[in-house]
């Protein structure tokens, strides 16, 4: 089953949110993101967090609909979102779409972020979308599809990863990249699929629109 979480972060277009939200089996709403939702007149089907930054109108649309609430207290030791991901782990869930993760604040889009980590850990597929990004954590291959305009970047979240790229511009062959290094920023797809295999570490894969 499959999965949408809108969260709360930096609204994303209406009719990516629709487009969106037609493959999925159950859409989840953290807190603000009960807003997109009702504004793209998608009915969540639960409602997770503290509930400090959903609208006043929303939130008596909620209760008229009689929508599942799970509600946290403002203090605590997880961020709305990741008591979200938590709750879809402990459900039938084999695939996670998150929007609406990224925002101003760096430090929840870095923890948003990092909760992909969570989901591949639990051996659930997870992916961060908005309307110029896609984003993916891997240890294993990733088969991509060529888009206009499309960068793929491959960024180290272990000390090293040791990596393969077939279909590219830049083309590797085990490639070893540390964590710090800037090696796999910008690299572009040269036929209609390119291929990314991980043989050690793990590495977040960026599909950036510029």
């Amino acid at each position: 089953m499959r999965a949408l979480l809108v969260s709360g972060g930096n609204i994303i277009d209406i009719n990516l949110l629709k487009d969106l939200a037609k493959d999925m089996d159950f859409i989840l709403a953290v807190d603000r993101g009960t807003d997109y939702c009702l504004n793209a007149s998608l009915v969540p089907d639960i409602i997770v967090g503290d509930l400090d930054s959903i609208d006043k109108n929303s939130l008596k649309t909620v209760k008229k609909k009689e929508i599942p609430i799970l509600k946290f207290p403002v203090e605590k030791d997880k961020t709305d979102t990741e008591l979200a991901i938590d709750y879809l782990i402990n459900q039938d869930f084999k695939d996670i779409t998150i929007i609406s993760a990224i925002g101003s604040r760096m430090d929840h889009t870095l923890g948003n972020i990092f909760l992909l980590k969570k989901l591949k850990d639990n051996k659930l597929k997870g992916r961060i979308i908005d309307e110029d990004n896609v984003i993916y954590l891997i240890d294993q291959e990733l088969k991509i599809e060529n888009k206009t305009n499309t960068y793929v970047s491959i960024i180290p979240i272990t000390k090293y990863i040791v990596v393969t790229l077939e279909g590219f511009k830049y083309n590797l062959s085990k490639m070893k990249i540390d964590f710090s290094s800037t090696l796999g920023i910008s690299n572009e797809i040269k036929g209609d699929i390119g291929y990314v295999k991980i043989h050690k570490g793990e590495a977040l894969v960026f599909l950036s629109i510029d």
